[in-house]
């Protein structure tokens, strides 16, 4: 040990009068920071990285090819009379779309990974049901092309008189728009 250099000693502060109370500053500043945070995730994070990795943009009529699967929208079908009742104060329409699908390669797609986007209502709106070659439930077979039919729920407010118009079919997995118009 080299005794040139003087030992080490441990000097104990006391808070001065006018820092004591400010923990409360730090905590208040601390939790306003996590809601903060919390509120940028939920909502601004989705719409920028949306833009920043972009899903492929598939025109009406055509077919994606991608990822070890052709996928084409075959039919789109509004139901004349509700399938269903609606919420108070709401109307429905049950809105029906046939897909044609040939999976090459194995897919963890489920029935939440589609969602319809309709004018007008800022959420898109996630399947309700579908069928896969007339059997309950979305399961594409491996190496085969079958139908697909999924079944969506759109409720506007019952004073809405404009035309239900949709807008596009978004698959999460691989990321694809399909434009309906």
């Amino acid at each position: 040990m080299d005794r040139s250099q003087p030992g080490r000693r441990l000097v104990l502060q006391t808070p001065s009068p006018d820092r004591q109370g400010r923990t409360g500053c730090i905590a208040a500043g601390a939790i306003i920071g996590v809601l903060v945070g919390l509120m940028v995730g939920l909502y601004a994070l989705p719409p920028i990285l949306r833009s920043i990795y972009g899903e492929t943009k598939v025109a009406a009529g055509q077919t994606f090819e991608g990822d070890g699967r052709i996928i084409a929208v075959e039919a789109v079908g509004i139901a004349s009379e509700p399938l269903g009742q609606p919420s108070p104060g709401m109307q429905r329409h049950d809105v029906s779309l046939r897909l044609r699908i040939t999976n090459n390669k194995t897919w963890d797609a489920t029935l939440a990974s589609w969602t319809l986007e309709v004018d007008g209502i800022e959420n898109w709106i996630p399947a309700a049901e579908a069928t896969t070659n007339g059997s309950p439930g979305f399961d594409p077979p491996l190496g085969q092309t079958s139908t697909v039919e999924l079944h969506f729920i759109v409720q506007r407010p019952a004073s809405e008189t404009s035309p239900l118009r949709l807008e596009a079919l978004h698959l999460a997995t691989p990321r694809v728009r399909f434009a309906l118009e």
